[in-house]
């Protein structure tokens, strides 16, 4: 068989590529154009504006001084109260032991400085200070249950204490009936320094740490051999942590603009750069 490949002429190539670009172009802007409207961009766009406005009003906040927190009423529906959390028979009996004797230990130690200004009740600190290299927001947060464990076998009144980009009380507060991790701004006398640095199990009073990169895995590796694949993650943080009125109002308001409707949605967290 015979095939004969005739070559275009000039004016015709160029005619061609010009169609072709013209048609990618095209193509681009109605595509762009169904994102706007239809498309995950919309979300996306939204959130991050959200997230930079939220993060301008936390840094105006920053000089507010945060002695009590206040509880999130807002989402109550959205969250087991602690109450239902203590009862899951798949949590451990050291956490509800721990939740039970941190309150007690807490309440003492504001007993005895009020008595007597001093007190033998020891601290373990997860802290990020504005001089310390600490990672983002999540290598924080997930070692705070190992950080609970640590501060269990230790005999110790787990405390955080984040002073950069902001407070974290300015986003994350106490449930009612959990456990209290604030720190005061008065809660210790101005001679004690408490920023020292200590092994959990050193006869230092208080012991103040900053993010270790084996926690996690540490609490990962537990929940499988200790717990039998039981993942408590998700208990624990919710024994410590529950949304500020100021981030409550922001998801509750983002949740209205892009129509979605309580675990009825999936999002995903990308981190591009």
């Amino acid at each position: 068989k015979l095939i004969i490949m005739a070559r275009p002429s000039p004016a015709l190539s160029y005619a061609i590529r010009l169609s072709i670009a013209l048609y990618m172009v095209f193509s681009f802007f109605v595509f762009q154009q169904a994102h706007v409207v239809h498309g995950p961009y919309d979300a996306a766009a939204e959130l991050s504006r959200r997230k930079q406005e939220f993060i301008l009003d936390s840094g105006r906040k920053k000089g507010m001084q945060l002695h009590q927190p206040s509880t999130s009423k807002i989402l109550t529906e959205l969250h087991r109260p602690v109450s239902q959390i203590f009862i899951n028979p798949k949590l451990p009996e050291w956490v509800k032991t721990y939740a039970k004797w941190h309150a007690k230990q807490r309440k003492r130690y504001f007993d005895d400085m009020r008595a007597n200004a001093t007190s033998d009740v020891r601290f373990l600190i997860s802290r990020c200070l504005t001089n310390d290299k600490c990672g983002g927001a999540s290598d924080r947060l997930q070692e705070i249950p190992y950080s609970i464990m640590l501060a269990n076998q230790t005999n110790r009144v787990l405390l955080v204490r984040w002073e950069k980009p902001a407070r974290l009380e300015n986003y994350l507060v106490v449930p009612e009936g959990g456990i209290d991790w604030t720190v005061p701004d008065d809660m210790f006398p101005k001679e004690e320094d408490w920023h020292l640095r200590g092994k959990e199990d050193s006869e230092h009073k208080i012991v103040s740490t900053i993010r270790k990169d084996s926690a996690a895995p540490k609490f990962r590796q537990y929940q499988e051999e200790e717990l039998g694949g039981n993942k408590i993650y998700h208990e624990i943080f919710r024994l410590l942590f529950s949304p500020s009125e100021a981030l409550t109002a922001r998801i509750q308001s983002t949740m209205k603009s892009l129509q979605l409707n309580p675990k009825e949605y999936s999002s995903v967290h990308l981190r591009v750069k």
